[in-house]
């Protein structure tokens, strides 16, 4: 589902390239596209295909060109191209050496190129190397007239040629041969170049607020460790900021204390961990869709699997989980309050909310909009971060506001974030359900069941309308089912409210606890796991079948019901482990070990996608060879770079902002 905004390399691998992308059609004749899907492009012409770009190159006529930087960039190509082809130095100032380094570092034929493999990447770093000629790595994608996969090509060329140029010039070769050259990103997105740091107003904030914040965070440090060294009570003011202080207190465990059922929900750490490193691994599989596979196919066999949807396709459910679990904590704690005061002040509640989520977000909108450009490069690095940072330059107000899921959803800042926008509007809306639920007890449950059922009712009826479908293997993914029933308040708020009125349930029995006889016990964890394993079969049968196999209309109703069906699951589950009938899942859920993940787990659904972008899809400068293997090492790298950032970030961005939020604003 995260695919759909970046780099679509599988739309490359399978061919189905849009009409619209195609540039450079041939001239000849009256010949059409369509004519040419029929002919035969045979390998022998691909393995010459480059080559013969060199003798282009060396009967170039730069005179013919107007602009005097692209002559300059022709007749540079050409002298290049004359000097491989007679192997001798002409004057350049680069070796014969190095101009067959020149040639070498190009892409050449990829094996298996039937089997969906097109990625011709080159040599980038050999590219860059040559001494006495700045170079760059520019990737071209050619769309052949037959049944091979489209071939992305990489070409060295001088660093003072203009991408746009060399994309003319290489367009119109390709032209000559009968090949299409394809244009899904501004070319200079895919050249890998010395780049010139622009100091924008979003750079000089960024500078300024990382320095101020660096500079708070070394001052509070150094005072904590002097106050520790003379043995004087801590200010936590002063110490608000201070890097040990705060991992510290990421870090450290409670004793679990039995039989307290009023002070912690411990097996929900335990769950909001799980559901969280479920998360990871859901997007490490959906990020595979970006990263250039050489056997494509197997990466699509072992995705039909049913490993594989246990560990991908079912995962999406975990941010239900979430759900669950913020509906079933936000009664709890307000219920708390009104019992204790009989009153909740809802703009306090709404500040302090917005200042915990709000700060660690609007550090990393700063983040991708000033600095990430020039963290790293790869083939693909620059039109990945151009993305995500196109999407905040024109969203950032809305993520910041948590409004960008009506917004503008198709182009939003962070898309993974929209479950905060979703989060923040149903606390928004919680006092108004809260206070009354309170105030004239269980019957308000009927209307909280009620509005989840029309939640549920509007997910299924705009399925029906529009005939979405589930797999990701059907012929074509609308993405307008993510944008009106995945990324909307209310078409996401069912599982929410059933959380909600969870949450009424626990405050209400924190005492008694829930008595229920033995086999009462024993048929709800029966139906719990049966539900459980009801739903994971179905998602496997969803996307191992063919889609004209099926109607439409069951995937209308799965849809709402899987996302309920799995989130009663997960409060049946926290219902027994409170009420002592977990039995070994509940000391393994309730284990003090899960406390620090579950306190990092905002931060980690914070950062996690943009470190897989960042770690393995942007900087890609060669093809991999997908194994089952390789993608559970990816998870485990995954899950250990996003814990180990997530650590620093939260100390530095997160828990300072929300010790300031108790020491001057609650008090």
């Amino acid at each position: 589902m995260w695919s759909t905004w970046l780099l679509p390399l599988t739309l490359l691998s399978s061919g189905s390239i849009p009409e619209e992308k195609i540039k450079h059609q041939p001239k000849s004749g009256n010949v059409s596209r369509e004519l040419h899907r029929n002919v035969e492009f045979t390998i022998e012409e691909v393995l010459l295909l480059n080559r013969n770009f060199v003798d282009y190159l060396a009967v170039i006529d730069g005179q013919a060109i107007q602009d005097v930087l692209d002559r300059q960039c022709a007749n540079k190509m050409r002298q290049l191209a004359e000097a491989y082809l007679e192997r001798q130095w002409i004057g350049l100032g680069v070796s014969i050496r190095e101009v067959n380094f020149w040639f070498d570092s190009w892409g050449k034929l990829p094996s298996g190129m039937y089997h969906e493999n097109g990625f011709a990447l080159g040599n980038v770093d050999q590219c860059r190397a040559i001494e006495h000629t700045r170079m760059q790595h520019c990737t071209f994608i050619g769309a052949f007239p037959s049944n091979l996969a489209p071939m992305l090509s990489g070409l060295c060329i001088p660093h003072s040629c203009n991408p746009d140029f060399a994309q003319q010039l290489y367009g119109d070769y390709l032209s000559t041969q009968g090949v299409f050259l394809v244009q899904m990103f501004q070319q200079d997105l895919l050249c890998i170049r010395d780049e010139v740091v622009y100091f924008d107003g979003a750079m000089i904030t960024a500078t300024v607020v990382s320095a101020t914040i660096a500079l708070f965070v070394l001052c509070s440090t150094v005072y904590e460790l002097s106050i520790l060294a003379l043995k004087r009570k801590i200010d936590p003011l002063f110490s608000s900021f201070s890097l040990l202080a705060n991992v510290r207190s990421i870090l450290h465990l409670v004793p679990r204390v039995k039989n307290a059922q009023s002070s912690m929900i411990d097996c929900a750490h335990g769950i909001r961990s799980l559901s969280m490193i479920w998360i990871i691994v859901l997007h490490v599989h959906d990020m595979s869709n970006t990263v250039p596979w050489e056997n494509n196919p197997a990466r699509e066999e072992y995705l039909r699997s049913f490993v594989a949807s246990v560990l991908h396709y079912s995962g999406m459910l975990a941010v239900d989980t979430f759900f669950v679990l913020s509906g079933m904590l936000v009664a709890m704690s307000m219920l708390r309050e009104l019992d204790k005061k009989g009153k909740i002040n809802p703009l306090m509640l709404y500040l302090h909310r917005y200042i915990r989520i709000t700060a660690p977000l609007a550090a990393l909108i700063l983040f991708v909009v000033s600095f990430a450009a020039y963290m790293g490069e790869g083939v693909f690095w620059k039109a990945n971060i151009e993305f995500l940072k196109q999407g905040c330059v024109a969203n950032w107000w809305s993520a910041l506001l948590h409004i960008q899921n009506y917004v503008d959803p198709q182009n939003m800042c962070l898309p993974w974030t929209w479950y905060l926008s979703v989060d923040m509007q149903l606390y928004i809306i919680s006092p108004a359900l809260i206070y009354p639920l309170w105030r004239y007890g269980k019957r308000v449950l009927f209307v909280i069941g009620g509005l989840a059922v029309l939640s549920m009712a509007c997910v299924l009826t705009t399925f029906l309308i529009n005939e979405f479908r589930l797999s990701f293997f059907a012929p074509v993914i609308d993405i307008r089912r993510y944008t009106l029933t995945y990324y909307a308040t209310h078409a996401r708020m069912a599982v929410w409210l059933w959380g909600l009125a969870f949450g009424y349930l626990l405050h209400k029995t924190k005492e008694t606890g829930v008595n229920l006889p033995k086999r009462y016990w024993i048929a709800g964890w029966v139906a719990c796991f049966v539900l459980l394993g009801l739903i994971i079969f179905s998602n496997y049968q969803f996307h191992s079948t063919d889609v004209n196999d099926f109607s439409f209309v069951i995937d209308a109703f799965y849809e709402p019901l899987s996302r309920s069906v799995f989130g009663l699951c997960v409060m049946w589950i926290i219902l027994a482990c409170v009420n002592g009938k977990g039995g070994l899942l509940d000391e393994f859920l309730g284990a003090s070990i899960w406390q620090p993940l579950s306190r990092l787990s905002f931060t980690m659904y914070l950062l996690h996608i943009l470190l897989l972008v960042m770690a393995s899809v942007a900087p890609s400068k060669t093809s991999s060879y997908f194994s089952v293997i390789d993608t559970f090492y990816r998870i485990w790298g995954a899950i250990g770079l996003t814990t180990s950032v997530t650590l620093l970030w939260s100390a530095i961005f997160e828990v300072p902002f929300g010790t300031l939020d108790k020491l001057l604003l609650r008090s």
